[in-house]
């Protein structure tokens, strides 16, 4: 049996970036794997999730070929916050999704959904501006297998609206904190100047056990010490029934006045690990796909990006850059393809030092965005792979 280049061993722990599969053994079954033999009391399971194709056609087939159609509609650009770091900051208008574009995306996916599953993304500016869209949307869709979530500032985000939600389909939502009141305040704040921390605490509160929260921290150089407090502070909240995700704050293609508060790329997973590690120790769960990028939207032309004017771009990142215009998506739910080098198959480009990878499951080149950022063009390669090195030392906490 011929176990898989995908195959990683961390300590006494065998993980395989593929299946996503892990395994803790003793010492001398480590080694004999590592010696590419195969305990029989062990062919069962390795057979299952460690000896998986190296085939890289066979490897994509299953991954691009999704039981579920997972498109995202920009419901509005319009926001009621005005964060420091928005990359929207740009090209902000008071504009919404028209009729004609809803129109659309409903026929969109009533052609493409073919009995699948199907979950809609609902993102902005701040979707719940347009609560009545969702559900108008929603409806049009209830006789499939539809759900949906919705990507939010959480200051809308009412325990009546939570419940409103849930009766069309709403299976979890995105919320974002930065920190402890005094600091989160200073990034995330209304339109008005007020701080936005004591309305998302007491939404929080009051919805963690309606719906699935995602708790997204964005992190940079003025706020990378408080995460310890802001852990602190949910748990003295109450609000431990959330799952959390950090991600860092980048410069964006509008706006650079961000870059000398940005996280340097060399860091990232030294931060990450010790971020993952407060957390644990808070009694936060790590995610079983904290590791995982893999195949993204821009990857996938069925799961299509669609703002409020029935543009469609590669992700959310490239939203309202007219450089980045992918199609146009028309009300009989056809997709106008206007630039084929953003097409998914053309953006999943498999570099020649990525093919003998360990870690290529994981990131697939690199994120489509942050290539851009860093000057090697959408088609450029955007290495993790020394932050999936590090990262993996948090096998051990999940093994526990």
């Amino acid at each position: 049996m011929a176990l898989s280049k995908f195959n990683i061993f961390i300590d006494n722990i065998i993980f395989n970036t593929l299946t996503g599969y892990a395994m803790e053994l003793e010492p001398w079954e480590i080694e004999k794997l590592k010696g590419g033999e195969v305990p029989d009391h062990l062919k069962e399971v390795v057979e299952e999730g460690f000896s998986t194709t190296d085939d890289l056609e066979s490897m994509l087939e299953p991954l691009l070929n999704k039981p579920v159609l997972e498109p995202t509609l920009l419901l509005t650009y319009n926001c009621n916050f005005n964060c420091t770091y928005c990359f929207q900051k740009g090209f902000r208008k008071d504009v919404t999704v028209t009729e004609e574009v809803m129109k659309g995306f409903i026929n969109y996916v009533r052609k493409r959904e073919r009995g699948r599953k199907v979950r809609v993304t609902f993102f902005g500016g701040e979707p719940l501006l347009e609560l009545r869209k969702i559900e108008e949307i929603s409806r049009s869709l209830s006789d499939l297998k539809y759900s949906f979530s919705v990507v939010t500032n959480g200051s809308l985000l009412t325990k009546s609206v939570t419940q409103r939600l849930i009766s069309h389909g709403l299976s979890h939502v995105q919320i974002t904190l930065d920190g402890p009141p005094e600091i989160h305040d200073k990034r995330r704040f209304y339109v008005d100047g007020r701080g936005s921390f004591n309305t998302i605490i007491q939404n929080l509160r009051e919805v963690q056990d309606l719906v699935k929260v995602v708790l997204r921290i964005n992190i940079d150089v003025n706020n990378l010490n408080e995460v310890d407090a802001l852990l602190a502070k949910l748990v003295e909240e109450g609000i431990t029934r959330v799952r959390l995700d950090p991600h860092f704050v980048h410069t964006n293609l509008f706006r650079n006045e961000w870059w000398e508060n940005v996280i340097p790329k060399d860091l990232e997973s030294d931060v990450l690990v010790k971020f993952w590690e407060k957390a644990r120790g808070y009694g936060f769960e790590i995610p079983h796909d904290v590791f995982r990028l893999g195949i993204c939207a821009a990857h996938m032309d069925e799961d299509i990006v669609v703002d409020p004017d029935g543009k469609i771009y590669p992700c959310w990142a490239f939203t309202g850059n007219p450089l980045y215009v992918k199609g146009r998506l028309t009300q009989e739910g056809e997709v106008e393809l206007l630039n084929w080098s953003l097409s998914g198959r053309k953006s999943l480009i498999i570099h020649e030092k990525c093919k003998s990878c360990s870690y290529l499951p994981m990131c697939m080149g690199g994120c489509r965005f942050l290539s851009v950022l860093d000057g090697k063009g959408y088609h450029g390669l955007d290495c993790r792979k020394e932050t999936y090195e590090k990262l993996l030392k948090l096998l051990n906490f999940l093994m526990r």
